[in-house]
Protein backbone atom coordinates (compact mmCIF):
# COMPACT_ATOMS: atom_id res chain seq x y z
CA UNK A 1 0.00 0.00 0.00
CA UNK A 2 1.49 3.33 -0.95
CA UNK A 3 1.34 6.60 0.99
CA UNK A 4 -0.99 7.99 -1.65
CA UNK A 5 -3.68 5.35 -0.97
CA UNK A 6 -4.20 6.18 2.75
CA UNK A 7 -5.35 9.83 2.56
CA UNK A 8 -8.30 9.18 0.18
CA UNK A 9 -9.63 6.45 2.52
CA UNK A 10 -9.55 8.92 5.44
CA UNK A 11 -11.28 11.57 3.34
CA UNK A 12 -14.02 9.10 2.39
CA UNK A 13 -14.75 8.32 6.06
CA UNK A 14 -14.81 11.98 7.06
CA UNK A 15 -16.96 12.71 4.00
CA UNK A 16 -19.53 10.16 5.17
CA UNK A 17 -19.80 11.82 8.58
CA UNK A 18 -20.11 15.21 6.96
CA UNK A 19 -22.89 13.96 4.67
CA UNK A 20 -24.71 12.41 7.64
CA UNK A 21 -24.42 15.65 9.62
CA UNK A 22 -25.66 17.71 6.68
CA UNK A 23 -28.56 15.31 6.14
CA UNK A 24 -29.53 15.51 9.83
CA UNK A 25 -29.32 19.30 9.70
CA UNK A 26 -31.53 19.36 6.62
CA UNK A 27 -34.08 17.10 8.34
CA UNK A 28 -34.23 19.37 11.39
CA UNK A 29 -34.59 22.48 9.23
CA UNK A 30 -37.41 20.85 7.24
CA UNK A 31 -39.12 19.92 10.49
CA UNK A 32 -39.08 23.56 11.66
CA UNK A 33 -40.22 24.85 8.28
CA UNK A 34 -43.04 22.29 8.27
CA UNK A 35 -44.10 23.35 11.76
CA UNK A 36 -44.13 26.98 10.67
CA UNK A 37 -46.20 26.23 7.59
CA UNK A 38 -48.64 24.13 9.64
CA UNK A 39 -49.04 26.97 12.15
CA UNK A 40 -49.77 29.37 9.30
CA UNK A 41 -52.34 27.03 7.75
CA UNK A 42 -54.07 26.08 11.01
CA UNK A 43 -54.10 29.60 12.42
CA UNK A 44 -54.23 30.66 16.03
CA UNK A 45 -54.63 28.30 18.93
CA UNK A 46 -58.01 28.03 20.65
CA UNK A 47 -58.70 31.12 22.68
CA UNK A 48 -58.65 31.00 26.46
CA UNK A 49 -58.07 33.50 29.17
CA UNK A 50 -54.99 32.65 31.22
CA UNK A 51 -55.93 29.03 31.64
CA UNK A 52 -59.46 29.70 32.85
CA UNK A 53 -61.17 27.32 30.49
CA UNK A 54 -64.62 28.20 31.76
CA UNK A 55 -64.20 31.77 30.40
CA UNK A 56 -65.25 30.96 26.86
CA UNK A 57 -67.27 34.16 26.60
CA UNK A 58 -64.24 36.47 26.78
CA UNK A 59 -61.72 36.11 23.92
CA UNK A 60 -58.05 36.16 24.91
CA UNK A 61 -57.33 38.67 22.15
CA UNK A 62 -59.42 41.24 24.01
CA UNK A 63 -56.84 41.30 26.79
CA UNK A 64 -53.93 41.64 24.38
CA UNK A 65 -55.36 44.97 23.20
CA UNK A 66 -55.49 46.45 26.71
CA UNK A 67 -52.74 48.53 28.30
CA UNK A 68 -50.62 47.08 31.12
CA UNK A 69 -52.27 48.40 34.32
CA UNK A 70 -55.83 48.04 33.01
CA UNK A 71 -55.08 44.58 31.66
CA UNK A 72 -53.68 43.52 35.05
CA UNK A 73 -56.74 44.93 36.82
CA UNK A 74 -59.22 43.05 34.63
CA UNK A 75 -57.23 39.81 34.68
CA UNK A 76 -57.20 40.14 38.47
CA UNK A 77 -61.00 39.96 38.41
CA UNK A 78 -60.78 36.65 36.55
CA UNK A 79 -58.02 35.33 38.78
CA UNK A 80 -60.35 35.86 41.72
CA UNK A 81 -62.50 33.09 40.26
CA UNK A 82 -59.47 30.79 39.90
CA UNK A 83 -60.02 28.77 43.10
CA UNK A 84 -63.66 28.15 42.16
CA UNK A 85 -62.64 26.91 38.72
CA UNK A 86 -59.86 24.74 40.15
CA UNK A 87 -62.23 23.13 42.64
CA UNK A 88 -64.79 22.53 39.89
CA UNK A 89 -62.24 20.93 37.57
CA UNK A 90 -61.01 18.73 40.43
CA UNK A 91 -64.60 17.63 41.14
CA UNK A 92 -65.07 16.85 37.43
CA UNK A 93 -61.89 14.73 37.39
CA UNK A 94 -63.17 12.88 40.47
CA UNK A 95 -66.47 12.16 38.70
CA UNK A 96 -64.58 10.85 35.67
CA UNK A 97 -62.55 8.52 37.91
CA UNK A 98 -65.78 7.40 39.60
CA UNK A 99 -67.24 6.60 36.17
CA UNK A 100 -64.28 4.37 35.36
CA UNK A 101 -64.73 2.59 38.67
CA UNK A 102 -68.47 2.15 38.07
CA UNK A 103 -67.84 0.76 34.59
CA UNK A 104 -65.38 -1.83 35.92
CA UNK A 105 -67.58 -2.94 38.82
CA UNK A 106 -68.88 -6.50 38.86
CA UNK A 107 -71.76 -6.88 38.80
CA UNK A 108 -72.35 -3.93 36.50
CA UNK A 109 -74.84 -1.44 37.97
CA UNK A 110 -76.45 0.87 35.38
CA UNK A 111 -78.00 2.99 38.15
CA UNK A 112 -74.55 3.68 39.61
CA UNK A 113 -73.20 4.67 36.18
CA UNK A 114 -76.18 6.97 35.63
CA UNK A 115 -75.64 8.57 39.05
CA UNK A 116 -71.98 9.26 38.25
CA UNK A 117 -72.83 10.71 34.82
CA UNK A 118 -75.51 12.89 36.42
CA UNK A 119 -72.95 14.03 39.00
CA UNK A 120 -70.51 14.94 36.24
CA UNK A 121 -73.23 16.88 34.43
CA UNK A 122 -74.00 18.80 37.61
CA UNK A 123 -70.36 19.69 38.16
CA UNK A 124 -70.04 20.79 34.53
CA UNK A 125 -73.16 22.95 34.78
CA UNK A 126 -71.76 24.58 37.92
CA UNK A 127 -68.48 25.34 36.12
CA UNK A 128 -70.35 26.94 33.23
CA UNK A 129 -72.42 28.99 35.69
CA UNK A 130 -69.25 30.19 37.46
CA UNK A 131 -67.79 31.11 34.07
CA UNK A 132 -70.90 33.14 33.29
CA UNK A 133 -70.68 34.90 36.65
CA UNK A 134 -67.00 35.67 36.07
CA UNK A 135 -67.84 37.12 32.64
CA UNK A 136 -70.60 39.30 34.11
CA UNK A 137 -68.30 40.51 36.88
CA UNK A 138 -65.67 41.44 34.30
CA UNK A 139 -68.16 43.12 31.97
CA UNK A 140 -69.47 45.28 34.84
CA UNK A 141 -65.95 46.72 35.23
CA UNK A 142 -65.52 47.66 31.54
CA UNK A 143 -65.71 51.18 30.20
CA UNK A 144 -68.07 51.82 27.25
CA UNK A 145 -65.08 51.76 24.87
CA UNK A 146 -63.83 48.48 26.33
CA UNK A 147 -67.29 46.95 25.94
CA UNK A 148 -67.19 47.88 22.24
CA UNK A 149 -63.72 46.35 21.92
CA UNK A 150 -64.98 43.17 23.59
CA UNK A 151 -67.98 42.99 21.26
CA UNK A 152 -65.66 43.40 18.27
CA UNK A 153 -63.39 40.58 19.47
CA UNK A 154 -66.36 38.30 20.11
CA UNK A 155 -67.64 38.90 16.59
CA UNK A 156 -64.20 38.32 15.08
CA UNK A 157 -63.81 35.03 16.97
CA UNK A 158 -67.29 33.97 15.87
CA UNK A 159 -66.47 34.73 12.22
CA UNK A 160 -63.21 32.75 12.42
CA UNK A 161 -65.21 29.77 13.72
CA UNK A 162 -67.57 29.94 10.75
CA UNK A 163 -64.72 30.15 8.27
CA UNK A 164 -63.10 27.04 9.77
CA UNK A 165 -66.37 25.14 9.48
CA UNK A 166 -67.10 25.13 13.20
CA UNK A 167 -70.74 25.96 12.56
CA UNK A 168 -72.96 23.97 10.24
CA UNK A 169 -76.18 25.22 8.77
CA UNK A 170 -79.26 23.92 10.55
CA UNK A 171 -80.79 20.79 9.12
CA UNK A 172 -77.53 18.92 8.61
Amino acid sequence: MSAQDSPPATRVRSGRWLKAALLASLAVNLLFVGAGVARFIVGEAPERVTGLSQMQLIPRKFFSELEGPRKAELLGVLRGFGPTFRDGRKAARNEIAALATALEAEPYDPARVKAVVDGFSGVSEALVAHGGQAALTLIEKLTPEERKQLAKQIRMRSERGRVRGAEKPSGE
